[in-house]
């Protein structure tokens, strides 16, 4: 060996102390110009190898992509689903006004709660006129729900007092043996329909 091929080896990548991190990329890289250094049937395959490791990560992103697309479209149909499903949910949203009074008249005489969450708005407020009692909507369906089913001993009914536009007000009456009870409803339509907003109570 001569001195000038001495020179060569030292100075060749292959001898280099630190090699680079990507080891095929690096090997691609010199096989190039190491004609002599490698055989060239060595040479070819770590070629092919490399086309294949860079196709094989190519198709791995497309698949991930793909994939995150998927899960990104399926979030979106199953969340549109679920709306669609909640709006559906709701079986007084078309109904008219006194379909919602009927409704809050049987809650209060015959414990029925299954409409409840549909029935009150969410500023709803009661108010008991003869002894200044007050109730937001979370209080008074708590109030409802520990009457579940508890059927009051009187005779029931209401009627529209008025009604214009989106504004509607009512009267319930509940006759018992000894005194009476008049709820006095307040309801306002929205975009899910008609809900009760007020409900004046006094004993006549």
């Amino acid at each position: 060996m001569n001195k000038q091929t001495e020179s060569c080896i030292a100075h060749s990548p292959i001898f280099s102390p630190q090699l680079p991190r990507n080891a095929g990329a690096w090997s691609n890289r010199y096989s190039v110009n190491l004609h002599n250094a490698i055989p060239l049937k060595y040479q070819i395959r770590n070629r092919k190898n490399n086309i294949y490791s860079t196709l094989k990560t190519t198709d791995m992103k497309t698949t991930l992509k793909t994939t995150w697309r998927t899960i990104a479209a399926a979030l979106i149909m199953v969340t549109s689903l679920s709306s669609f499903a909640a709006e559906k949910a709701n079986p007084l949203k078309n109904v008219e006004s006194d379909m919602i009074i009927g409704s809050y008249v049987d809650a209060v005489t015959v414990g029925s709660i299954d409409l409840n969450k549909f029935l009150f708005a969410d500023d709803f407020q009661y108010n008991n006129v003869n002894n200044n009692d007050r109730a937001g909507k979370k209080e008074y369906i708590k109030h409802l729900k520990a009457n579940k089913g508890m059927q009051y001993d009187c005779k029931s009914s209401y009627q529209i007092l008025s009604q214009d536009g989106k504004v509607c007000v009512a009267k319930a009456t509940m006759a018992f043996n000894n005194f009476t009870r008049v709820d006095y409803i307040t309801l306002n339509q929205g975009k899910d329909g008609w809900k009760v907003s007020k409900v004046e109570t006094t004993y006549p």
